[in-house]
C-alpha cells in the first residue's frame, strides 16, 4: 500500500448497466451497427488509453454508447480507498452526431449496495464549443468532480465508484480516471445521504407551483399559412369556443373545459425562411418569429377570439376566469443575419471563424460570440411576446409561461447551454419555463438539470411503433423524474389506451397533463354534427364527436375505462352481407357485449360466424329478439384466450386488431338492393368488456348515426343546409329538418344558415316539428310566411299535397291577406293522405291562387 496520489481506475473490473434499454426495445430500435454487446470491452474505460482525437471514425481507443438513454457504470477499485477526484472524458463531433453527456452524477459506495452521492459535473468547455481542424478531428470533453456539492475538497471512502449520465444518440467516452490514495487516509469520510436532485417517485402535483400551476393545458397551434390551407388557423370566436366551454350536442355550454392553452407555431407555418426539407417552418431571423408573432395578436382571430370566446364562456357560466397561456419559443436556426434588434446590423447567430485566429482559443471565442447573440436574440423574442402581451388588452388571457419548442436537446451548438440560458432569463422574468420532450433520446431524464420549471413526457404511441408496454416504463420515467405524461390523440382506438392507461397509472387525477391534437381535430370533434362549414358529416362524424365526449370526461376526470370496436359492413352481394366486428388494441378482454342495430325493414338476420379471437374459444350469443338489433354477448373460457391486440404498424391500429365476429344479413323480398348501404349497420354506444383482471370498460361510443337518435338529426339537418346552398329547392326540407331540432346554438347556426340563403320576398318557416307523414295519416300542418320586403305585401300562404310522379296538387289548404312590412301570417291545414302511391306535403307562397306567382321558397315534408 502507498500514500501517493494516483488514478485508482487503472485496469480495473467495469460494469455497466442500462436500466432503460427497454425503451429501445419496445419501440423496437436496433444496436449501432459498431456497437459491441460484449461488455468485456467495457475495460477500455480504465485501461489508460485516451481516444483518437485525430480521427472520429477510430473506435479502437472509444467505447460507443448508443441510445438506451440513463447508463450506470460502476468501477470496483478492489478494496476501500480514499478518493480525491473521479473524472470521465467525451468525445464530441455533432456533425456526425457524436454529443457528450450534459452532466455526469458520481455516487460511492463501500459494499456496493448503499451508494451514496457526491456531487455531479459538467463539461469542462461549454458543449457550444468543439475544436476542429480538420473534417476527421474529435474534441475531447472532461468531466471532472473534485469538490462536494457544498463546496468542499473531495476527500471520501470508496470502493465502488459509479458514475450515471444520459446518452441522447451517440456517446463515445474514454477513460475513467479516479484520483486518489489506497485505503482510508487523511481523514477520508463516508458521504452523507443527499438528495441527488434526480429521482423523485411521484408525478407532480397538478396546480402546484412546480407544475407550472397547470392541470390541464390544451396544444393550440397557429400561425400564418398557404393558400388553400387556411382553415388549419383561421381561428375564429365560434371555433376556439368549444375549447374552452365545453358544448353538448345542441352545441350550449354547458361547462368549461379547458382554462389553459400551450400557443405552438403550426409546423408547416409561411415565414420569410420559408420551410425545410421536412416541410417545417424556419425560424432563423427575427422577421421569421414576427411572422409568428404578427398572427397570433389579432384582436379579432387568433389569441383576440380566444380572448372573446372566455368572455362568451364566463357569461354562460357565470364565472370570471382568465385563461392562462403558455408561449412556445420556436427553434432557432443559424442565421448570418438574425436582423436588427439594437445591436446593429448584421447580428448573426452562426459562428465566424474568420473572426479570430484558427486556434482552440480563436474557436472558443467565436462559437462564444454566436451563443451570447443567440441567447440575445431569443432574450429579444421574450420580451417581444410580453410586451405585445401587456399592450394586447386581453381582458380574459393571462400570460403565464414559455415553453421550449423543441422536443430533444440538439447536439449541433450545444443546446443544453442555450437553454440553461434561456431559463435563468425567464424565471428572472416572473414567469414559468416549460417543456415537453418525447421519448426516445435521453432528453426527458434531463428536464430538471436543463432548468425547467415542470416537465411532460410524449410516449409516442400514437406515433410510433411500440408496444403498449410502453406505457409502463413512460409512467415510471414521470414519476422517477417528478413530471408527467402528455395525451396525444391520432385516432379513438390509440387515444383510448392513452386514456386508459391514465386511469388505470392514476396519472388522470394526479399529474397535470397536455393534450395534444394536431391543428384542428378538437374543433372537428365537437362540431363533427353540425360542421362550422360547407362540410358535410359522413361515416366517422360520430366516432370525432365521441372523441370530444371522452376527452372533456378526462379533463374532469369522470372518465371511465374504455373499449374501441371497429365495424365495417360488406354489402356488395345484397344476399350475403357480411358486417364484421373488431376490436382494435384490445386490452385482454374475456367477456363482452355490444349491439349491432339494423334496419330490419331492409335485410334479415341470417346467422353469424366468428373471428379468429373468439373460434373454439369462447362461448357466443347473439340476441335479435328485438326486431332491428343484434345484441351480441361472449365469454372466452380460458384467460390464455382474452381477446389482446397491440400496436404492430406506425399509425395503424387497425393492423392486427383482433376479429371478433361477423354477423350475416339478407336482403327482404322487394327490397332494391340500393338501398342498403353499409352505413345501415351501426354499433350502437352501449355494451361493456371486462378484462383478465376484471375491469371494466364501456363502449368509447356509437360507430356511426343511430337511426332516430338526436346525432342523427342534427346531422341531417347540416347536410340538408349545406345541400341547399347548392341547390335552393332543397330548402324547405332543410328548413323543416332545422325547425324539428331541440332549440340550441346549432340550431340557431343552422338556422342563421337558412336565412342567409333564402331569397324570395316572402320567408316559409315551419312552426310545426315535423320531418314527415305517413301514408294514410291525416296530417296536421302549421306555416308562418313573412313579408321580407319593405312595403306591404299580398300573399296566399298554401299547404298542399302532391303526386309526386305527376307533380299534380290533390288536396290544399290557402290563406290571402295583405301583410305588412316585417310582419307574418299563420297558416294551419289538417288533411288526410291518401293511403298508398308517393306523394309529398308542400308549403309555399304566391302572390295569389289566379297568377301563381311563386314569392317564396317551398317547404317539402315527405311522404312515406
Amino acid at each position: 500500500m502507498t500514500n501517493d496520489v494516483y488514478n485508482l481506475a487503472l485496469n480495473k473490473s467495469v460494469i455497466i448497466r442500462e436500466p432503460d434499454a427497454i425503451f429501445d426495445q419496445i419501440q423496437k430500435i436496433g444496436y449501432y451497427d459498431k456497437e459491441t454487446r460484449d461488455m468485456s470491452k467495457a475495460s477500455k474505460l480504465t485501461d489508460g488509453k485516451y481516444g483518437n482525437l485525430a480521427n472520429w471514425a477510430d473506435v479502437t481507443d472509444w467505447f460507443v454508447f448508443y441510445r438506451k438513454m440513463r447508463r450506470e457504470v460502476i468501477v470496483d477499485l478492489e478494496q476501500i480507498n480514499s478518493v480525491n477526484s473521479i473524472s470521465i472524458g467525451f468525445g464530441q463531433r455533432a456533425d456526425v452526431g457524436i454529443g457528450t453527456p450534459i452532466n455526469v452524477r458520481y455516487y460511492v459506495s463501500n459494499d456496493g449496495v448503499d451508494y451514496r452521492y457526491i456531487g455531479m459535473a459538467k463539461p469542462d468547455v461549454p458543449n457550444y464549443f468543439a475544436y476542429s481542424n480538420t473534417s476527421s478531428d474529435m474534441d475531447r470533453k472532461v468531466f471532472k468532480l473534485d469538490k462536494t456539492p457544498e463546496g468542499a475538497p473531495l476527500n471520501v471512502q470508496a470502493r465502488y465508484v459509479k458514475l450515471v449520465f444520459v446518452i441522447n444518440i451517440f456517446g463515445w467516452a474514454d477513460e475513467i480516471e479516479i484520483g486518489g490514495k489506497e485505503g482510508i487516509v487523511d481523514d477520508a469520510e463516508i458521504p452523507p445521504v443527499r438528495d441527488d436532485g434526480m429521482t423523485f417517485n411521484q408525478f407532480v402535483l397538478p396546480g402546484t407551483p412546480e407544475a407550472a400551476h397547470i392541470r390541464n393545458q390544451f396544444l393550440w397551434y397557429s400561425g400564418p399559412m398557404k393558400a388553400g390551407n387556411e382553415r388549419f388557423s383561421d381561428w375564429t370566436k365560434d371555433k376556439v369556443l368549444p375549447i374552452f366551454g365545453y358544448q353538448d350536442i345542441k352545441g350550449e355550454i354547458v361547462d368549461w373545459q379547458y382554462d389553459d392553452i400551450l400557443a405552438l407555431p403550426i409546423t408547416s407555418m409561411v415565414t420569410p425562411s420559408g420551410l425545410d426539407s421536412n416541410g417545417n417552418a424556419k425560424f432563423a431571423t427575427k422577421h421569421d418569429f414576427l411572422a409568428y408573432l404578427d398572427f397570433i395578436f389579432k384582436s379579432d382571430t387568433q389569441l383576440g377570439a380566444i380572448n372573446a370566446a372566455v368572455a362568451e364562456v364566463n357569461a354562460k357560466l357565470n364565472t370570471n376566469k382568465k385563461v392562462r397561456v403558455n408561449m412556445a419559443i420556436p427553434y432557432l436556426l443559424d442565421s448570418e443575419d438574425f436582423g436588427d434588434i439594437g445591436k446593429g446590423v448584421p447580428f448573426s447567430t452562426k459562428i465566424d471563424r474568420t473572426k479570430y485566429p484558427n486556434t482552440r482559443e480563436g474557436q472558443l471565442q467565436a462559437a462564444t460570440d454566436a451563443f451570447n447573440n443567440r441567447v440575445d436574440a431569443i432574450k429579444w423574442y421574450v420580451d417581444e411576446v410580453i410586451r405585445r402581451f401587456n399592450e394586447s388588452g386581453y381582458s380574459n388571457l393571462q400570460l403565464d409561461s414559455f415553453y421550449w419548442y423543441h422536443e430533444r436537446i440538439s447536439d449541433s451548438y450545444g443546446e443544453n447551454d442555450l437553454i440553461y440560458a434561456i431559463g435563468d432569463y425567464i424565471k428572472s422574468r416572473n414567469y414559468f419555463f416549460t417543456w415537453i420532450p418525447y421519448v426516445g433520446p435521453g432528453s426527458f431524464y434531463q428536464w430538471r438539470d436543463l432548468g425547467f420549471t415542470t416537465g411532460s413526457l410524449q410516449p409516442g404511441f400514437a406515433f410510433g411503433v411500440a408496444t403498449k408496454e410502453l406505457f409502463n416504463q413512460v409512467v415510471q420515467a414521470a414519476k422517477n423524474t417528478g413530471g408527467s405524461i402528455e395525451i396525444e390523440y391520432d385516432s379513438m382506438h390509440s387515444l383510448a389506451v392513452y386514456l386508459n392507461n391514465g386511469y388505470f397509472q392514476g396519472y388522470m387525477n394526479s399529474a397535470n397533463t397536455y393534450y395534444y391534437g394536431g391543428s384542428t381535430p378538437i374543433i372537428d370533434s365537437a362540431y363533427a354534427l353540425t360542421p362550422t362549414d360547407d362540410r358535410f358529416t359522413d361515416a366517422n362524424s360520430v366516432n370525432r364527436r365521441n372523441v370530444y365526449d371522452r376527452i372533456y370526461e378526462y379533463v374532469k376526470g369522470t372518465y371511465k375505462p374504455r373499449f374501441t370496436a371497429a365495424v365495417s359492413s360488406n354489402v356488395t352481394n345484397p344476399d350475403d352481407i357480411g358486417v364484421n366486428i373488431k376490436l382494435p388494441l384490445a386490452n385482454s378482454y374475456t367477456e363482452g357485449s355490444l349491439t349491432i342495430v339494423y334496419d330490419d325493414s331492409l335485410v334479415t338476420y341470417k346467422g353469424f360466424t366468428l373471428g379468429a379471437s373468439l373460434k373454439d374459444k369462447a362461448s357466443v350469443e347473439v340476441d335479435t329478439s328485438s326486431p332491428g338489433l343484434a345484441r351480441i354477448s361472449f365469454k372466452v373460457s380460458n384467460p390464455a384466450n382474452a381477446v389482446y391486440a397491440d400496436l404492430i404498424e406506425k399509425r395503424n391500429p387497425m393492423n392486427g386488431a383482433p376479429d371478433l365476429i361477423t354477423l350475416k344479413f339478407a336482403k327482404k323480398p322487394g327490397v332494391d338492393a340500393a338501398a342498403i348501404t353499409a352505413r345501415k349497420f351501426a354499433l350502437d354506444a352501449s355494451g361493456n368488456m371486462i378484462d383478465i383482471n376484471g375491469n371494466e370498460y364501456l363502449n368509447f361510443g356509437a360507430s356511426d348515426m343511430i337511426p332516430g337518435s338526436l346525432e342523427e338529426q342534427f346531422a341531417r339537418a347540416s347536410d340538408s343546409v349545406n345541400s341547399a346552398v347548392n341547390d335552393r329547392a332543397l330548402y324547405g326540407l332543410a328548413s323543416a329538418l332545422v325547425a324539428a331540432l331541440p332549440d340550441g346554438r346549432n340550431k340557431s347556426v343552422l338556422q342563421a344558415k337558412l336565412a342567409a340563403l333564402d331569397p324570395n320576398e316572402v320567408k316559409v318557416e315551419l312552426v310545426t316539428p315535423v320531418t314527415e307523414f305517413a301514408l294514410g295519416s291525416d296530417a296536421v300542418l302549421t306555416v308562418r310566411g313573412s313579408n321580407q320586403t319593405g312595403a306591404p305585401k299580398q300573399m296566399t300562404l298554401i299547404i298542399a299535397v302532391y303526386e309526386k310522379t305527376a307533380n299534380k296538387m290533390v288536396n290544399y289548404s290557402a290563406v290571402t291577406q295583405t301583410i305588412d312590412a316585417g310582419k307574418y301570417v299563420l297558416a294551419t291545414a289538417m288533411m288526410k293522405l291518401p293511403g298508398s302511391g308517393e306523394y309529398e306535403v308542400r308549403a309555399f307562397v304566391w302572390d295569389s291562387l289566379t297568377s301563381m306567382k311563386p314569392l317564396s321558397a317551398t317547404i317539402v315534408i315527405p311522404v312515406n
